[in-house]
């Protein structure tokens, strides 16, 4: 006789990112990819961030929105 397989854990497991789009802060709380777009020059360009949910990557892109400032060109990342 085969196993049972439970449909919606499967269902569950498969609606999830893939593991490199989820990182942990420092306290160990899950942190999820997000992608933007916006429009600029008759454009449309993408941008990305790291939230903690759908809700706070909103509330990141709207503080975004009052206070984005340019710091500089990055010339080269050390991986981390």
């Amino acid at each position: 006789m085969t196993d049972v397989i439970d449909l919606g854990a499967e269902r569950n497991r498969r609606a999830q990112p893939d593991p490199e789009f989820v990182r942990q802060d420092d306290y160990g709380r899950p942190l999820y990819h997000f992608g933007l777009s916006y429009e600029f020059d008759g454009r449309t360009w993408a941008a990305e961030l790291w939230a903690y949910s759908f809700e706070d990557a909103e509330a990141r892109v709207a503080a975004m929105r009052g206070t984005l400032t340019v710091c500089g060109q990055t010339y080269s990342v050390i991986p981390g």
